[in-house]
């Protein structure tokens, strides 16, 4: 299993990326399941840095990742404010380019690529469980 502590800082995304591909080197996982896994990452750990915590202030967020023989799990606990992803409504689409603006589509990518969005809130903690496919 790999586990890290990440400050809540954009600059933790490549950490937790490079260790992630380390960690999973030995899996031999096909190229399609490694950018889904890097996408996943960054987008949900973006979402963390950016909108968890009330404050500029430092904080600790533990980011684990493991495999069987299926799937790939990452997770993310905080304890930052409460958000259940499983709870939030798809982003409206905009009707064109030019009416498009930059964000708002993390959590849809992450539904899309993902076998499965687990949330739990215990303790004053989130903890948000992403299983994806290996194949």
């Amino acid at each position: 299993m790999l586990s890290l502590s990440l400050p809540n800082r954009l600059e933790s995304l490549e950490t937790a990326r490079l260790a992630l591909l380390a960690y999973l080197a030995p899996q031999a996982l096909p190229a399609k399941v490694l950018f889904n896994l890097e996408l996943v990452l960054e987008e949900s750990l973006m979402n963390v840095c950016l909108h968890a915590f009330k404050d500029a202030g430092l904080h600790q967020i533990d980011f684990s990742a493991w495999a069987d023989e299926q799937s790939v799990y990452l997770r993310f606990e905080d304890e930052g404010i409460a958000f259940d992803p499983e709870q939030a409504a798809e982003p409206v689409m905009p009707a064109s380019i030019a009416e498009a603006s930059p964000g708002g589509l993390g959590l849809m990518l992450v539904r899309k690529r993902a076998q499965s969005v687990s949330y739990v809130r215990s303790e004053g903690r989130n903890r948000l469980t992403i299983t994806l496919a290996r194949r």
